[in-house]
């Protein structure tokens, strides 16, 4: 008797949704600039002719997957403070919410992302500002200031899980941590700026120790800084 043919696996069915996610997968597998339209169809077993059927071109997808990377970051509420402790707590949780998915935090610093979830957050960012004081027009561009803070936090994050992960697949089952990365990362600039001519570079060469310590506390430094300014320019 013939052997019955096993039968394939049915594709799932392609939409919208399906291609934003495997988009941002792909992007937190190997990065933002090696994410293309014919890699996103090959990993939906589909042509890239399809994916227009959806979406406009790479930069719209981008943005939808830039979006969906930050749908689930929580709003805080009263309980988490006043204004200004709601909007640090606000823009640290949609750094980590970026920098966990790969270098997608690239998108907005090439494009003004306005999907619903970046609409959300957008939303109250400028209202806290307001309730912070902040002036109309300061606020407006107070929201564009925050968005290139996250963005450029969110990589630099993002650049050191991926060193971490690189390293730790190197050296098999064994496990860096975060901290050992920035430690390297420190260690190696350290080294860089403490070698430098005296000569020839003496501010670098004296303020050496200071350049590359701080770690989390840098962070917190930059945004407090921002916010800072941003109260010093409020009208009397």
């Amino acid at each position: 008797m013939p052997a019955t043919p096993r039968a394939r696996p049915e594709k799932s069915t392609l939409s919208l949704e399906a291609i934003v996610a495997t988009t941002l997968d792909l992007v937190s597998e190997v990065g933002y600039e090696a994410v293309s339209m014919r890699r996103v169809a090959k990993a939906l077993e589909t042509g890239p002719a399809s994916l227009y059927v959806y979406v406009q071109d790479r930069r719209e997808l981008m943005a939808l997957a830039h979006d969906l990377a930050i749908a689930r970051v929580v709003l805080p509420d009263d309980s988490d403070g006043d204004w200004r402790e709601r909007l640090e707590l606000l823009v640290d949780r949609v750094v980590v919410a970026l920098s966990r998915r790969g270098d997608i935090a690239s998108v907005g610093l090439v494009d003004v992302p306005t999907g619903p979830h970046t609409l959300r957050v957008t939303e109250e960012v400028l209202r806290l500002l307001r309730l912070g004081g902040i002036d109309d027009a300061a606020c407006a561009w107070a929201a564009d200031l925050l968005a290139q803070y996250i963005s450029s936090s969110a990589l630099e994050i993002a650049a050191r899980l991926r060193a971490q992960r690189e390293l730790e697949r190197s050296a098999g089952s064994e496990r860096a941590t975060e901290a050992a990365m920035t430690a390297a990362f420190s260690a190696r600039l350290d080294t860089v700026y403490r070698s430098v001519s005296p000569e020839e570079h003496p501010t670098i060469h004296a303020l050496a120790p200071l350049l590359t310590g701080g770690g989390g506390d840098r962070a917190s430094w930059k945004l407090r800084v921002i916010i800072d300014g941003l109260l010093a320019q409020r009208s009397p």
